[in-house]
């Protein structure tokens, strides 16, 4: 029974993979040519109709989630954008969305001293393979033992998100501007993750007291009377961190998801009969966050929105390249296992905060 085990398990993820393809790919791809109109016409605007697998809580077939944006992620080394963010970049890079993709990366990936050069330019690769408009590589010392300053990545933010910083077409179009990093727990609990999490929270919350202050702004009518009005800058910048799996869910590849996608298409089959939604993850599907209201002090709760992108092995095939090609010296034995059994891969779950 020990030696079957192995083949086994071999087999499961075989069945798996290819029950992935089916429902991430085959199945919506047909669907499409067979439906849209676009291709049924050969009539087609400024881009060839994408499959999307994107679920929320509220509306487990919306995809048109974040749009017309500047989506900047916050990132600690160099292929983490591959490692751990690639289904939300490609998929939110589509034209259907109309976003611009930003990535700071926070080291030189200067963990060996003498890979600066070599990953700076693996980076620049990547992110040419992801879609990624422009990147910001900062020097930041890359290490298990280093944690970073909040007050150091707050500045750092500030100098490269402000209007004048360099690059600063990305935010002066005004499109309202999206934050992505890693929540609390960093994926592997690397500190250098975490630090980035307090850091951009600390940022945004500098934003959204800045705001405060300025929220009773006078203006006067028609008539002699002053009125006040809440103007709230800071609703224009949201701030999302990528859900941290467990051991299990990390190393799960396409298992999980393949249950999660069937019961999501089972629903969308039901709604057409029945106003009826059913939405299965291993995640809550309903995130909860407290928050004290400054005015009595009194506890509320608010849902926060989250959004859950899934891969089609076309988006799978392109974060391969991105991270075989694009980050080649990071390529040991051990990323090889990370390609085949990571769900980060295959799955992103974004929480706004």
């Amino acid at each position: 029974m020990i030696f079957k085990l192995p083949l086994i398990l071999l087999r499961l993820y075989i069945t798996s993979f290819i029950i992935w393809i089916f429902q991430t790919t085959i199945l919506p791809q047909t669907l499409t040519k067979l439906t849209n109109v676009s291709i049924k016409t050969q009539t087609f605007q400024h881009y060839y109709p994408y499959t999307s697998l994107v679920n929320t809580p509220k509306n487990s077939n919306s995809i048109n989630i974040i749009t017309n944006s500047n989506i900047t992620y916050i990132i600690a080394h160099p292929d983490d954008e591959v490692m751990f963010f690639a289904p939300s970049i490609i998929e939110l890079k589509k034209p259907k969305y109309n976003n611009q993709i930003n990535l700071i990366c926070f080291s030189k990936g200067n963990y060996i001293k003498s890979m600066d050069e070599i990953r700076q330019s693996e980076l620049i690769q990547s992110s040419r393979i992801l879609g990624i408009d422009q990147v910001s590589i900062l020097d930041y010392q890359d290490g298990m033992n280093e944690t970073w300053q909040l007050n150091d990545i707050v500045q750092s933010l500030h100098e490269n998100l402000s209007p004048t910083s360099s690059g600063s077409d990305t935010n002066s179009n005004n499109k309202p501007s999206v934050l992505i990093t890693f929540d609390d727990q960093g994926v592997s609990n690397h500190p250098n993750h975490i630090s980035l999490f307090h850091g951009t929270k600390k940022y945004i919350q500098e934003l959204r007291r800045k705001s405060e202050n300025k929220n009773k702004t006078r203006i006067k009518t028609t008539t002699t009377t002053i009125n006040y009005i809440d103007i709230d800058s800071s609703s224009s910048t949201k701030f999302y961190v990528l859900k941290s799996l467990n051991f299990f869910e990390k190393y799960s590849f396409t298992i999980l998801g393949n249950i999660e996608i069937l019961f999501n298409y089972i629903s969308l089959l039901i709604k057409k009969f029945i106003n009826i939604n059913i939405n299965v993850s291993f995640f809550s599907n309903q995130i909860i966050k407290s928050k004290f209201d400054n005015n009595n002090n009194n506890l509320q709760l608010q849902n926060l929105n989250d959004i859950r992108f899934y891969s089609d092995l076309n988006m799978l095939s392109l974060s391969y390249a991105a991270m075989a090609y694009g980050h080649f010296s990071q390529m040991v034995w051990f990323r090889y296992a990370w390609l085949l059994l990571s769900r980060y891969l295959t799955y992103n779950h974004l929480i706004e905060q």
